[in-house]
């Protein structure tokens, strides 16, 4: 217990000094909240799944434009948007007060031209306020229209066949079976191409695949959230790291070299010192974003473990780059400089997915960047442990020894730079 006495009451001074200085503390936790959440309120919701409105004024009204229509009611575009149907007066209204992602009007005469190959028009208005949801529904429309020309060339004979149908409401038998035939020939002629190969049978057993609801949806908060956790780490090192030049100036490194083994201890304690604040934010942030991103609670222990280990790694990181610098003014500019292009680079800024290639390649060999891709292999992408942890973690425990060995050896030399 005496080996671990100094330490403790060193760690402990840090930790109360941290809680003293509580608005340190308090930014740490609120800046990456208001990042995470703000950026998922802003892409639509406040649980972090993309929803918006779309406003569809029909105003053919015939069974081409239905059909239309309803293609943005089934399959995932169901689960982003809520149809609604509207005049032009009430669509306008609506898009007037920002209520809607987007408004598709259908003019008069749709169908008609469709049918008989003619140029026809579909009207698109975008919310400007929003920028992920609009672009949505117009690249949607672009495929609906590609698929429509598409069906006009192959279908030619077919549509000419169900024009009059249509036109008159009247089906009979004998019009039904040539159609239906005859959409029955075109697809076996195309089948070799538009369908897909058979799969052949697999005989052996495999693992069973995760139900949807163990499974987070991956949206683009919870992808920032991870880089968000490491940002609060990366700002809670930066300010640790550099607190031992205060020690040093205050005078307590220098009586402390005249122990042995003290300074030893002292860094030692402030390693423990560091690793409670990082649990702190870990459990906090953890818990508060696997609620509201509904990440199944068996991967929060681990999750809250990688991120305190990670925290440790770029703490002993800035505690080398504080420890080299020939002064405290020095090491603070030091430090400073270097956190936010690690910030940037490393993914926390930025999500990775959203950089360019070769910036987000570089990005991946930068400490946190590799810990924290690790982390969102695992937890978001659902990797098996071993592939997305395993070289991360080997990297990080090569880090934390080689670094704590250097620290222990730099913190001796500050006695002969205060």
């Amino acid at each position: 217990m005496k080996i671990l006495g100094m330490p403790i009451t060193v760690a402990g001074l840090r930790i109360k000094r941290v809680l003293r200085e509580k608005w340190g503390l308090i930014s740490w936790l609120a800046i990456p909240v208001i990042i995470v959440f703000l950026m998922s309120l802003l892409a639509g919701t406040g649980s972090g799944k993309l929803t918006g409105k779309l406003l569809i004024t029909d105003q053919d009204d015939s069974t081409v434009s239905r059909f239309l229509a309803g293609g943005f009611n089934q399959g995932p575009l169901a689960e982003i948007f809520t149809l609604k149907a509207v005049s032009s007066a009430e669509g306008q209204a609506l898009m007037d007060a920002g209520e809607a992602s987007a408004w598709i009007t259908i003019e008069a005469g749709f169908g008609d031209a469709f049918l008989d190959n003619q140029p026809t028009q579909l009207k698109l208005v975008k919310n400007p306020a929003q920028s992920i949801l609009p672009p949505m529904v117009e690249t949607s429309m672009k495929l609906l229209v590609d698929a429509a020309t598409y069906i006009q060339i192959v279908f030619a004979k077919e549509l000419a066949v169900l024009k009059p149908m249509l036109k008159e409401r009247k089906f009979n038998d004998a019009d039904l079976v040539v159609l239906t035939l005859g959409i029955k020939q075109q697809i076996e002629r195309l089948e070799a191409t538009i369908l897909p190969p058979q799969l052949e049978l697999i005989k052996h057993q495999v693992a069973e695949a995760k139900s949807a609801a163990e499974q987070p949806d991956i949206t683009f908060g919870l992808i920032m959230f991870p880089g968000a956790i490491f940002m609060a780490l990366i700002f809670s090192a930066n300010s640790l790291a550099v607190l031992i030049w205060d020690d040093a100036q205050n005078g307590i490194i220098p009586r402390l070299s005249s122990t042995p083994s003290a300074l030893g201890a002292y860094f030692n304690g402030q390693v423990i010192g560091a690793t409670s604040v990082f649990t702190l934010i870990a459990l906090l942030l953890g818990v508060l974003g696997g609620w509201y991103f509904s990440i199944p609670w068996s991967k929060l222990p681990l999750m809250m473990v990688w991120l305190v280990f990670s925290g440790l790694v770029i703490y002993q990181l800035f505690v080398a780059l504080a420890m080299v610098m020939p002064s405290a003014k020095v090491a603070n500019v030091v430090v400073n400089a270097t956190t936010f292009p690690l910030l940037m680079v490393g993914g926390s800024f930025f999500p990775m997915e959203t950089m360019p290639d070769w910036l987000a390649a570089i990005g991946q060999y930068l400490p946190n960047g590799f810990l924290l891709k690790g982390l969102k292999d695992w937890l978001v992408r659902d990797d098996a442990i071993f592939v997305a942890m395993g070289l991360p973690l080997l990297l990080g425990l090569a880090m934390l020894v080689v670094f704590w060995m250097l620290n222990r050896y730099l913190v001796k030399q500050l006695i002969h730079k205060v």
